[in-house]
């Protein structure tokens, strides 16, 4: 049983707008402490009663759904990450990792719509780079040279380093494609990283 400034969950009432706020937000850490220590059935509990008993959002069914992944439970966090965004569409990581499980099942048009709806919604993100440098992974996997280009220009322009794929085993193969690696090339030239395409040789 989760206890709540000495009242248990069960007997709790929904708190105020701004204080339910605060309480999620704690939850949401508290789960994540949990992760880190390696208590996914800890952490799936903690989260799964407070939905239950108190109140839930956006970020808490994300976090469900990011343990579940953990725990190799591929359909229960797909589900919860589809909750997430249709509670809270702008919840860009959410629409990132719903992209990341769909490509990982091979649904690459599917993974497409979310890793686009996760970049228009984190243009102003610190990691807002990550979703269009994936929209070039996905671009280079179908050997669509354009929109590889168009996509990495992107990713660069929101503070990707070419450092970040420096003798990865996907751009290595990438790189091998003249197509692709031309681009890779230009642009990592361009913004004066040469010294990474040795990595990719």
């Amino acid at each position: 049983m989760i206890w709540l400034l000495g009242v248990s969950l069960a007997q709790a009432e929904l708190p105020p707008p701004d204080y339910l706020d605060a309480v999620l937000g704690s939850v949401e850490a508290q789960a994540d402490a949990m992760i880190q220590a390696g208590d996914l059935a800890g952490a799936l509990n903690l989260v799964q009663e407070f939905r239950s008993e108190v109140a839930s959002d956006a970020r808490l069914a994300y976090e469900e759904g990011l343990i579940r992944r953990l725990q190799g439970d591929l359909a229960g966090a797909e589900q919860c990450y589809r909750e997430a965004v249709q509670q809270d569409p702008k919840l860009f990581y959410a629409w990132y990792d719903l992209g990341e499980l769909l490509l990982q099942n091979g649904d690459l048009d599917g993974a497409e719509e979310a890793l686009t709806q996760a970049f228009e919604q984190s243009a102003h993100h610190p990691q807002g780079w990550v979703a269009p440098m994936r929209l070039a992974e996905l671009a280079a996997q179908r050997g669509d040279a354009a929109a590889f280009d168009s996509w990495l220009k992107e990713a660069v322009r929101r503070g990707f380093r070419f450092a970040t794929i420096a003798g990865t085993p996907a751009w290595m193969g990438y790189f091998s494609d003249p197509a692709l690696r031309e681009v890779i090339e230009r642009l990592a030239t361009v913004y004066g990283e040469e010294s990474v395409l040795e990595t990719l040789q």
